[in-house]
């Protein structure tokens, strides 16, 4: 898989950023990780015919395109045999933007992520991802496009970065600049401020500026 497939998600508009940031900053402060909302209602019913790597392949070269549409389906039916809907049929969006989250962090800070983090991780991105989704609001195909984009770019940025680890620091710079700005655009928040533990999202700890100190 290479960086060069990789697409990524919208950003979000500048005041809906703000918005992200305030309900993640009190998602992280809860102690129950709940702050985010009802993640139970992210779910959607999975599409027979899945949306997300069509159109996202659309956006490459025209002779690139076949290539790329059978790497986003190799991604999406990785994501759906390494987490598998319950109950059947039913996509979480929620556990979608949970794991992308989690694979950033994870290329970013190299972080191990335990079912109990992610789990975690999901209660506190709930309305993160119902803003950044336009959930309300969007239809049930624009719904299940957006689960699918997030279940493809959580395995394409997870596999490019175990290759990296092989391919040398270059590589893996160039991982991370991918992974920086996927977080930045989802959360608007910078990465490099955050972190997962067995608690789930946390702030990092800032190093004091020579001159503060």
């Amino acid at each position: 898989m290479s960086m060069h497939d990789m697409r990524k998600p919208p950003a979000l508009p500048e005041d809906l950023s703000r918005r992200a940031r305030r309900l993640l900053l009190d998602a992280i402060e809860q102690i129950d990780g709940d702050a985010g909302g009802d993640r139970a209602a992210l779910i959607v019913a999975a599409s027979a015919t899945p949306i997300a790597p069509a159109r996202l392949a659309a956006a490459h070269a025209k002779a690139g395109r076949g290539q790329a549409r059978a790497l986003y389906d190799r991604c999406l039916a990785h994501y759906r045999h390494l987490v598998p809907s319950s109950p059947a049929g039913v996509d979480d969006v929620g556990r979608a933007v949970a794991h992308f989250v989690a694979a950033n962090l994870r290329a970013l800070h190299g972080v191990d992520v335990t079912p109990q983090a992610l789990l975690r991780l999901e209660r506190q991105l709930a309305g993160v991802a119902r803003l950044s989704s336009a959930w309300d609001t969007a239809p049930a195909r624009e719904r299940q496009f957006y689960f699918e984009q997030m279940a493809i770019l959580a395995v394409l940025i997870a596999e490019s970065a175990a290759q990296a680890l092989m391919q040398g620091p270059a590589a893996r710079a160039n991982v991370q600049r991918a992974a920086r700005g996927y977080v930045q655009r989802l959360l608007g928040l910078e990465p490099d401020h955050l972190t997962l533990d067995a608690d789930g999202l946390a702030l990092r700890a800032q190093p004091v500026p020579a001159e503060a100190a």
